[in-house]
């Protein structure tokens, strides 16, 4: 019996946006291999103009891998997902496409999300509230726990 007959590939994360402390752990001494799988737009979200050939276009990550996994304990299902991909120029934009910290809490939080996993460091936890305190004080928005 070969092992593609009882070991299934792939599983991912269903529509959990968090990892659960084993996978935070284990995501956190190595860094998921990214999986991309949809077509550039055909403008930079950063700057606004097409795609050339000296500066063609890129996925771009808005919470990065390091921010997002390790601080944060996102899925690698989440991070390559629609709502946190954008297309970027390779030179310039790419990078600058990419959140601080601060800025990727109050992505989450304005997406409904309200709080993070308990295991994350309380550092992060006090982070999360000094970040969103101004959002918090908005009109109630749907919550993704």
């Amino acid at each position: 019996m070969s092992s593609k007959q009882w070991v299934k590939y792939n599983l991912g994360f269903g529509t959990r946006v968090f990892l659960t402390k084993v996978e935070w752990n284990t995501y956190r001494r190595r860094k998921p291999v990214r999986y991309i799988k949809r077509s550039h737009e055909p403008q930079c979200a950063v700057c606004g103009m097409p795609e050339t050939a000296l500066n063609p276009f890129e996925h771009s990550h808005q919470i990065g891998f390091e921010v997002g996994v390790v601080c944060l304990g996102l899925t690698p299902d989440y991070l390559d997902g629609p709502e946190n991909i954008v297309t970027a120029h390779k030179k310039g934009c790419n990078r600058a496409a990419e959140l601080n910290i601060e800025r990727a809490m109050q992505m989450l939080f304005a997406k409904g999300i309200r709080k993070l996993p308990s295991f994350l460091p309380v550092e992060l936890q006090c982070l999360w509230v000094k970040a969103n305190e101004k959002l918090a004080r908005s009109p109630v928005q749907k919550s993704k726990d």
